[in-house]
């Protein structure tokens, strides 16, 4: 698979998952929000997306790595995607 989205943060494997939501690119997201398109992502692929994928895309809106956000901008996140 070949990475077309250019979202940083965001693999080949997760590009078709993110167009099957409504997510084509970074607009999209923003539009759709991380928060949001977690939900969907974890409602049609339970096993397979976890907390990772919900801070790689807000990351992914910042354009700087998952691993640099911070803890409690991380907690509100999950609060928010319960």
């Amino acid at each position: 698979m070949k990475k077309t989205m250019n979202l940083k943060n965001i693999g080949a494997k997760t590009e078709p998952w993110l167009r099957e939501i409504g997510v084509h690119g970074l607009e999209d997201l923003n539009r759709i929000g991380s928060v949001e398109a977690y939900k969907r992502l974890k409602s049609r692929y339970p096993d397979k997306i976890n907390l990772n994928a919900l801070y790689a895309l807000e990351a992914a809106l910042w354009n700087i790595h998952w691993l640099e956000l911070a803890p409690e901008f991380k907690e509100q996140l999950r609060r928010d995607s319960e």
